[in-house]
């Protein structure tokens, strides 16, 4: 698993949001109440994986490529909705962002700022902070699936649940290059709460704004 956050900032309210827990500090009751669908077959891609619906492809935004020893895989079916299927391409690109800022060990990475904003941002800069000042970064499989996503009135904001494997995600040291390898457990598992708005611009870029984070999720082994 990767180096978890020490802090975690407390998601906006669109919907119903899992109660606050900080990745790495234990769970939170009530959140295991929410349902998980199945996992579905994936294809492969260069650098991501995805089972999408064919009118609503998951486009990953090509600056987010990562190095070859890391890959970040989402594995579902697209929604047939548009503005859902948006935003939880925007969710994809969110959290890939995080792994590509630990990389680039920059929390101002521009692609960062451009998918996060406000409690989402917050939490990813922190995340990646503790990454830089650590000289760590990230390699393996970092694996998302059955999505949930809940669209508010108006449509102007979304809410997004993504199951996490990260058993096969490890930090690496960035001077000796060594690969900190760890044993999966319960912890491996973790769900995410993402909060999406839809940003006024001529692109109608959708940013994630608010984030919530359960480590070991039960509704999340596979």
């Amino acid at each position: 698993m990767r180096a978890p956050a020490a802090a975690l900032s407390t998601a906006l309210a669109v919907t119903a949001a899992l109660t606050l827990a900080a990745c790495g500090g234990g769970s939170s009751g009530g959140s295991d109440k929410i349902a998980v669908p199945k996992r579905t077959p994936a294809t492969t891609a260069a650098t991501t994986t995805a089972s999408p619906d064919a009118g609503h492809p998951l486009r990953i935004d090509p600056a987010l490529a990562l190095p070859g020893d890391l890959k970040v895989t989402f594995t579902w079916d697209m929604p047939g909705d548009a503005t859902q299927a948006a935003a939880l391409t925007a969710a994809a690109d969110y959290v890939q962002a995080i792994d590509h800022a630990v990389v680039e060990q920059n929390r101002n990475d521009p692609p960062l700022l451009r998918y996060a904003a406000d409690d989402a941002l917050a939490y990813a800069q922190k995340f990646v902070g503790e990454n830089v000042a650590a000289k760590l970064t990230v390699t393996g499989t970092d694996a998302y699936y059955a999505p949930h996503v809940t669209t508010a009135s108006g449509g102007s904001s979304v809410e997004v649940t993504l199951c996490d494997n990260q058993a096969k995600l490890y930090s690496k040291e960035l001077a000796t290059g060594k690969v900190r390898v760890t044993q999966a457990d319960d912890d491996s598992y973790v769900l995410y709460d993402i909060v999406l708005v839809k940003f006024p611009t001529k692109d109608a870029i959708w940013q994630a704004h608010g984030i919530t984070v359960k480590e070991g999720a039960p509704q999340c082994k596979e």
